[in-house]
Order: structure tokens, then sequence, then C-alpha cells
């Protein structure tokens, strides 16, 4: 079974890693999504990408950790994509956890770029525990030292590693770490039919990111992928 994530929500048809980004993805037929994860100045989970948060707005001058949650929530992050959203606001993990049906799979992202998150890694594993199926959960990062904390957290945890540039044995890699690993999520450019069956002799799965056109999925799921993110609604059902 090929396993597609929509990549912060419906990316593409709504305003990313918002509430009305993941409500679309669902009712678009996705099973399961990605989202990431920083902490605010009052040490907050929100579901927000960049690290600052000008693309959304503007007016936001500043990183996502110099505001406190409820600054962030004077924040509109829906109007830039479309005044259709106009209003939307960066969501707390708690909320979209509580808000998710548990039999969506969730890629819960750490960004630990380009500052690091001090403590986050609990809040997460603490947050996931408590309210939604760990069965449905993937934690993922580039910082593969975040994923190490996860585990210390909860090594019940299934984890993904993030890898954006080309690696020697991915696989045996991952695997020597001994965590709770179950994916390497690689960019896209760097995977091909090598790097998938590497991965796939210590029962790996490859989830590459993100795709953008069929063609790009059709070569992926030729050369053995397991699945892939993307942020295009038309493929979260391929087959």
């Amino acid at each position: 079974m090929v396993i597609v994530f929509a990549h912060r929500g419906a990316e593409s048809i709504a305003p990313e890693n918002t509430e009305a980004a993941f409500r679309t993805a669902v009712e678009h037929g996705a099973r399961a999504i990605e989202l990431d994860v920083q902490l605010t100045k009052d040490e907050v989970p929100v579901v927000v990408h960049d690290y600052k948060l000008k693309r959304y707005n503007k007016d936001a001058k500043l990183a996502v950790n110099q505001y406190t949650f409820d600054e962030l929530q004077a924040i509109d992050v829906g109007k830039y994509f479309n005044a259709e959203f106009a209003g939307a606001k960066i969501p707390s993990l708690q909320k979209i956890l509580q808000s998710m049906p548990e039999d969506i799979l969730l890629n819960i992202e750490v960004k630990n770029s380009p500052v690091p998150h001090a403590g986050i890694e609990k809040q997460v594993a603490d947050l996931a525990n408590q309210y939604y199926n760990l069965e449905n959960i993937i934690v993922s990062s580039f910082d593969h030292t975040a994923l190490l904390r996860i585990a210390e957290c909860n090594p019940d945890i299934k984890l993904g590693f993030l890898m954006h540039y080309p690696m020697i044995n991915a696989g045996k890699y991952v695997n020597m770490t001994g965590l709770n690993a179950v994916s390497v999520h690689p960019n896209k450019k760097i995977t091909d039919a090598a790097f998938i069956e590497e991965c796939h002799k210590y029962n790996l799965k490859v989830y590459p990111y993100t795709v953008k056109t069929q063609k790009e999925a059709d070569r992926l799921i030729e050369i053995g992928a397991d699945g892939f993110f993307t942020s295009l609604e038309t493929l979260y059902e391929i087959n």
C-alpha cells in the first residue's frame, strides 16, 4: 500500500499548517498528513513551518519563538493565501491532535533549525501520547539528535529520519542508531532505486519529499518507494 502524506495539509488549496489545510486534506481523501512543530516564546508547541512569519503576514516581523502563544493568535496567517481564509490562525499542536480523526497517520516534523527549541521533544512526546493514537504517529526531523531525545522521552514513538543530502548507506546508519525508526524521508532528488533497496534491507520504509507532479509520483513508485509527501491533492488516493 502506498502511503501519501498531505504536506503541511492541503497546502495547494488552503493555507499550509492551518486547521483549514488539515480539514481540507481529509475532505479530499488524505489518509496521512504531515505537519511542522515549533515552540513559542512561552513554550507552547505550535504548528507552523517557517521560523519567521513574514511569508504568511508581512506585518509579522519576528520569529515564532519571539511571540507568546496569545500574541500569535492575533496574527492572520490565512489572508496571504486567499481572502477566503482571512482570520486563520497558527494552531497549537494540542488542538490539532484533538481535532484530527485518529485513523489519520500523522507525521509530526520537529523543526530545530535555524535555532533549536529546547524541550520541544518532551512536549511533542507527551502531547502525542495524551491526545492521539501513537500507532498512527511518526515523529520526524532533520535534527537526528532530536529523534534521540524523542526516544528518551518515549521509546514507543515511531521515528522518521529526514535527509536532504546524499548519504552513504543511509539505511545502515539509521539502523545503527538503535532507535524505533520506521522510515527514511529523503529529498526526492537523492532518491533512486539503490537508496530505496538499501533502506529496505533494514526494514525501513522510504517516503520521499515533496512530490508536485504525477510524473514524479510515478517515478518514485516505480523504483520502489513506499509512499511520498505531496503538495498536490489529486495524488492523495494514489494506489
